[in-house]
């Protein structure tokens, strides 16, 4: 036996006999790859129930000049994008909903370096999950996001692993019941305190009608406890018994808090479209902070069957409710004062000792099209028995809105504002339509309906202007309330004054150039006036609005 055949034998007990070459000596070269070995593996949890992440990792040694490859993959549900360095590789593991029957959850991963030489390390879970009975929904793993990655059909929920955003990239989940049962919560909902929905449609098909209550009621999109966002998403037709259920269910969209020591949770709801849902589109409910911008409703138009609303904001939630697009919330069944509307808000003792009320909601710029009521300021002390305004302020602004209604269709009540709340601020509201005049059905339409006291003092809506010599303010509106701060018609002129070193002049039109204004009306349905004023010399200026034996209003301005 030769000299080389000995070393080799040598080096095969240990290793991999490469040859790279001959020595000095004329002897072949040879070195050695070394066996990989696992030194540690890791997994953050040995169970796990939808949307809870589970991280993995191994750390394998090997020489600083080694390239190493990590290969992972799993038999149920998805693994992210391995994270790799210095022999080290760690994923993380989720499934949404459910498994398929029978089987058991493993992620197996496969190290192998540049020469070839390759380890594998299998970890196993226990699934405290549901058991699918159709095809899970497939979708991938990354950085802080689940993409769903084709239509599917669910009968349990989704749930979105805490921080991460589901981004349904454009296709549906469609709820169904299980077999021999009913689908029951959100079909898509946050597991933690932070989740962010986007550019994904969720709907419901063939569900069995029978009401359900608490955490059990039917509900697309759901953030409970939580923040973070719902964009530019869809929900539509999430209905039972074939979209003639009473059941006071069916919400599209809805972030909720009910303990009130945790929190506020922040939400914003942009963009999104809702349609053809049971009894309400979007709703905020508790201890919640939500930013209702840019969405469509549609409500479907007249119904015999339940009362739908469009966006409700209710038990103290706080909001702003701007520039979306509301309609078709008319109910027209046997059930005795009962109404669909566009907006509604709800808190106070009258509708339980846990109601606490909304206050300080912003309600601007949206438009309501075709709502038996387009904005319901549903907010009640006292019993049902004996029901009276809040003893507080509420503070709610309802301004710049669009409202309008073509037909008295509700055969019990319609307007386009009705206000049962205290000092809130109604101004600068259009409204037109058959549906809201007062002539129409005397006692059944109004444009303006408002729970109020005698009428006792005028005041000033807008911020005071700091204005150009020469040039056109701002609009100031002024305004005539009962003691309370709620607006009450009032008959009569009221007159315009200025005091002070600047010299100005008041006008109706917005450039000032029609001719000048001295008195005002206010007993149109927002009792309010509106009119702008132009300076010919700079300093301060108290301009009043005065008469029919009321509180006169004051506000400073500047001319300069």
């Amino acid at each position: 036996m030769s000299r080389l055949d000995v070393r080799g034998l040598s080096l095969l007990a240990v290793g991999l006999l490469v040859v790279t070459g001959c020595d000095e000596q004329g002897d072949p070269r040879v070195t050695y790859a070394v066996p990989l070995v696992l030194q540690e593996t890791s997994q953050s949890t040995p169970s796990a129930g939808p949307g809870e992440l589970v991280r993995l990792g191994v750390t394998v040694s090997a020489t600083a000049e080694e390239a190493l490859s990590f290969v992972w993959s799993t038999t149920a549900g998805s693994v992210s994008t391995s994270v790799d360095a210095a022999g080290r590789s760690e994923v993380v593991w989720m499934a949404l909903s459910c498994l398929a029957p029978g089987v058991t959850p493993t992620v197996t991963v496969t190290v192998t370096d540049s020469a070839g030489l390759s380890v594998s390390h299998t970890f196993t879970l226990t699934w405290t999950g549901p058991v699918c009975t159709r095809a899970p929904c497939l979708f991938s793993l990354g950085d802080g996001r689940v993409e769903l990655m084709a239509d599917c059909t669910t009968d349990s929920t989704l749930l979105i692993p805490d921080d991460y955003t589901f981004d349904g990239q454009g296709h549906t989940v469609t709820a169904v019941d299980p077999p021999g049962g009913t689908f029951t919560g959100a079909v898509l909902r946050n597991r933690g305190p932070r989740a962010r929905v986007r550019d994904v449609t969720v709907t419901a098909s063939g569900l069995r009608d029978g009401c359900k209550a608490g955490a059990a009621r039917l509900r697309g999109i759901l953030l409970e406890g939580a923040s973070g966002e719902v964009v530019d998403s869809e929900v539509r037709n999430l209905q039972k018994g074939a979209g003639a259920s009473g059941c006071q269910e069916g919400f599209g969209i809805e972030v909720r808090n009910d303990d009130a020591s945790r929190g506020p949770f922040r939400v914003d709801v942009l963009r999104n479209r809702v349609t053809g849902y049971q009894k309400t589109g979007l709703l905020a409910v508790g201890t919640v902070e939500v930013t209702f911008s840019g969405n469509t409703l549609e409500g479907g138009g007249p119904v015999t069957h339940i009362a739908r609303n469009g966006l409700q904001v209710s038990v103290g939630a706080r909001a702003r409710v701007t520039g979306n697009s509301i309609s078709g919330h008319a109910y027209t069944g046997p059930v005795v004062d009962t109404f669909g509307a566009g907006i509604v808000v709800t808190g106070g003792s009258y509708f339980g000792p846990n109601s606490p009320l909304v206050t300080d909601l912003i309600v601007e710029g949206n438009t309501l099209t075709g709502n038996d009521v387009g904005v319901s300021l549903s907010q009640l002390d006292g019993t049902p028995a004996v029901a009276a305004p809040p003893a507080i302020p509420t503070r709610i602004r309802v301004a710049g809105n669009i409202l309008s209604n073509g037909s008295a269709s509700n055969p019990y009540y319609q307007a386009a504002i009705a206000d049962y709340g205290t000092a809130n601020i109604l101004t600068s509201n259009v409204i037109s339509g058959a549906g809201y005049e007062p002539a129409t059905v005397p006692g059944r339409t109004f444009a303006v309906d408002v729970w109020v006291g005698a009428v006792a003092k005028l005041a000033f809506l807008t911020a005071p202007h700091d204005v150009a010599v020469g040039a056109c303010s701002g609009k100031l509106t002024v305004q005539s309330q009962d003691a309370n701060g709620n607006l009450v018609p009032t008959a009569g002129t009221f007159t315009l004054a200025a005091t002070g070193p600047a010299a100005l002049t008041f006008f109706a039109d917005p450039g000032c150039t029609g001719g000048a204004l001295s008195t005002v009306s206010l007993s149109n349905t927002q009792a309010e006036a509106n009119f702008h004023f132009k300076a010919t010399t700079p300093g301060a200026v108290t301009v009043s609005v005065s008469g029919e034996g009321l509180s006169p209003a004051s506000q400073a301005h500047t001319v300069h």
